[in-house]
This record gives C-alpha cells, structure tokens and sequence, in this order.
C-alpha cells in the first residue's frame, strides 16, 4: 500500500478513497435535481405553498453537506463525534484491526456500511497488514 492508499485508510478499516467516490456520485445527483428545481421554478413555488418553505430549507441544508469534499477522518473529516476515532487516536491505533474485537462503536458503523465491507477490511488488514492492505483491492 502507498502511502497515499495508507492515509486514506479510516480508523475504522473503511476506505475514505471509496467513500469520496460515493459523495461524488451523490453530488452529481444532488446537482441533477437541483437544475430540475430550477427548471421549474421551485423557489416560486415554495413561496406559494407555505408548507413547503421549511421542508426546502431542509432540503438546502442537508443537501449542503453533500456538497463539501470530506479529506476523511485522519485529517479531521468525517463525523467529529466519532467514537472509533476517538478510541483509535487515544490507544494510538492506525486502525481498529489492532483491537482484538470489534466493539459496539462499529454498531451505528454496520448500518451504513453493512458488516461485510468493515468486516472484510478489518480481517484483510489483520491478515495482510496494513503495508499490503488494498494491494489486491
């Protein structure tokens, strides 16, 4: 693994390269339906129909966080709650894979990523080491 590929690694064992190409397939669509919104006028109509002001207001500050690059969470992107980075850096851990469980931080973690990818890196990481990891990928 290069050192690029090896700062890219999360805490976690997730892959931030991956999750940037996420957001940016998300941005494009982000920006596929705001030029629909434009094409019909939305903020118009959203001056019209009192409901709908709060709900686009929603909209325009959840749709916001999509569209900032994150760096990733080594260079403090990411959730700046986050518990697996908080362990992590105080243990002095590059990554999870050098606990010798994963604990129940990984819980709000798998219903995003789904265990299998965390679970996948982790042992490839435990396997490999982190020199190797992604070498395959």
């Amino acid at each position: 693994m290069n050192l690029e590929s090896k700062e890219s690694m999360a805490y976690c064992g997730l892959n931030c390269a991956e999750c940037q190409r996420r957001f940016a397939d998300i941005r494009q669509k982000i920006n596929d339906l705001n030029e629909a919104f434009e094409q019909v006028n939305v903020q118009e109509m959203v001056k019209m129909i009192p409901f709908m002001k709060g709900k686009y207001r929603g909209y325009k500050k959840f749709t916001t966080f999509f569209n900032e690059e994150c760096p990733g969470c080594r260079e403090k992107g990411g959730n700046p709650f986050c518990g697996i980075r908080k362990c992590a850096t105080r243990k002095d851990y590059f990554t999870c894979a050098e606990c010798e469980s994963l604990c129940k931080k990984f819980d709000s973690l798998y219903k995003v990523h789904g265990d299998n990818e965390i679970q996948t890196s982790i042992e490839q990481i435990r396997s490999q080491g982190i020199d190797s990891f992604g070498d395959s990928n």
